[in-house]
């Protein structure tokens, strides 16, 4: 969540933390404060107060920032993962703002006034009211607010129960990530209790007991259930059909009320999780959704035609099916969630930040702006895209099926070597065991190629496409010329024009 929870002075501490361990031979503070926008008067300042934070919560000195002349560089013990520190260290820096400390207390307790809870978390009322503000702007997004009315609701949540489930959902991986186990003592019992989806990574298997754990508190000590339409529970409905997630606990609720929460818990977790279901599952959904006369599935149909029509793509059928998923599952939270909370994101959306060096990707975004604009338009059961960042995310992924179903280029090589009569051959054979002949292809015709490897000159062959390779029992002239090869696939291959 950018820049929410985290003070000021935080956030300059945590971004020179990742700007000096992602350097590659440590940084100086010239660069250092060119890049945070920290003036020098103020980096020694911060970054000895970094230091002090980092022996603080990594004991033993695990985790040190160090100084060797005028570099600066993160040394981390073998012991310690780095996706650990980095989330540790980050959600320490949370954990000590205003809007952490009210929102947590608000989480596990109810309150009736603002007056009350500012004496209970010792803080100004003024204060108080400030940081409500602040944490009412997020709620904001999702279509959430904190009330204090003083009547016996014994909530301060206001909203859709969808609406503060689905935030529910994301704010407590946002913030937490599996570092620590947050909730109450009395919920402690499920996290033991397995998850509902095998086959998936710890972090998933975390991140599905935060969501099962927060259904459970919202049914069983929140009194809460959610209520979905007739359209979007027949949708969820049959994306749970195919594949269901069910909860691990008896939720004790009518069979009606157990249909809409497991409908609603299995496509939030669709959404959130990518491996919810295994790739044959979403094809089997996709097939469902194809083969049935629900609205969407129509809407969806129609774009994905039209996509590939417009981009002159002939997908294969499972590649057809992969992508109309992926499409179902956006549609149906716009259609019937569309809740936009992008300013809430750490990086930017737009196919823009990925620059002209390799492919105009400025252009491509307003060509697919464009494209969405009018298929939207035309597209039935669906109306016109006004949330910023629905259109925004549904252009990227316009992108990313025209660059799944589009067939890659393949990198052409010419290979010549005068030494012997064998190592052309090794060259070929152990290039094709590191890259897929999807990437890669052997020319035979030097004016066929993309680039040259060769242990001669080879007069007006250009020199940015051209490789000296000179021994073929030299470790480091092997390790070169792959990571060689992989720049060239990077620059030609890996980015496709629309």
């Amino acid at each position: 969540m950018k820049g929410f929870f985290m003070r000021k002075s935080d956030q300059h501490k945590f971004e020179l933390f990742k700007l000096i361990l992602f350097s590659k031979n440590g940084i100086s503070v010239n660069p250092l404060s060119e890049k945070s926008d920290i003036s020098l008067n103020l980096i020694y300042q911060k970054l000895k107060a970094l230091n002090n934070d980092l022996a603080e919560i990594f004991s033993s000195n695990k985790v040190r920032l160090i100084k060797n002349n005028t570099f600066f560089t993160i040394l981390i013990d073998e012991s310690l993962n780095i996706n650990f520190v980095i989330d540790t260290l980050r959600l320490h820096y949370i954990q000590q703002s205003h809007e952490y400390l009210i929102f947590h207390s608000i989480l596990t307790n109810y309150f009736s006034s603002v007056e009350a809870l500012s004496q209970k978390i010792n803080l100004s009322v003024a204060q108080t009211y400030k940081s409500l503000n602040a944490i009412n702007r997020a709620l904001g997004y999702f279509g959430v607010k904190l009330i204090f009315t003083g009547e016996k609701s014994h909530s301060n949540f206001q909203g859709l129960e969808i609406n503060i489930r689905l935030f529910l959902f994301y704010y407590y991986w946002a913030i937490f990530k599996g570092i620590i186990w947050p909730f109450r003592e009395s919920l402690s019992y499920l996290k033991e209790i397995d998850v509902p989806i095998d086959n998936i990574s710890e972090s998933q298997k975390v991140r599905l007991n935060y969501y099962q754990t927060l259904s459970t508190w919202r049914i069983f000590y929140r009194n809460k259930l959610v209520t979905l339409d007739s359209d979007f529970l027949e949708v969820a409905q049959l994306m749970n059909t195919i594949h269901p997630i069910k909860f691990s606990v008896d939720m004790n609720i009518s069979e009606a009320a157990l249909i809409q929460e497991e409908s609603y818990f299995g496509f939030l977790c669709r959404f959130y999780i990518y491996n919810s279901d295994t790739k044959a599952q979403k094809l089997d959904i996709a097939r469902a959704f194809i083969q049935s006369d629900l609205p969407i599935s129509k809407s969806c149909t129609f774009i994905l035609d039209r996509i590939y029509t417009t981009y002159s793509i002939e997908p294969t059928y499972e590649d057809y099916l992969f992508s109309y998923h992926s499409l179902l599952v956006m549609l149906t939270f716009i259609t019937y969630l569309d809740i936009d909370n992008t300013d809430l994101f750490e990086h930017n959306q737009n196919l823009t930040e990925l620059g002209t060096d390799f492919a105009d990707f400025p252009q491509m975004e307003a060509e697919l702006s464009e494209l969405a604009k009018q298929l939207f338009s035309e597209a039935p059961y669906l109306g016109e895209l006004k949330s910023k960042g629905s259109f925004t995310y549904m252009v990227y992924l316009f992108y990313f099926i025209i660059d799944y179903s589009k067939k890659p280029q393949q990198l052409k090589i010419f290979i010549q070597y005068s030494k012997n009569h064998i190592t052309t051959a090794e060259i070929e054979r152990s290039l094709s065991s590191f890259f897929s002949s999807e990437s890669i292809a052997f020319v035979d015709d030097i004016n066929q190629s993309d680039f040259l490897i060769s242990d001669c000159y080879e007069k007006g062959y250009p020199n940015e496409n051209f490789f000296y390779f000179d021994n073929p029992l030299n470790q480091n002239e092997w390790a070169s010329l792959v990571s060689y090869i992989s720049t060239q696939l990077y620059k030609k291959v890996f980015y496709k024009q629309v």
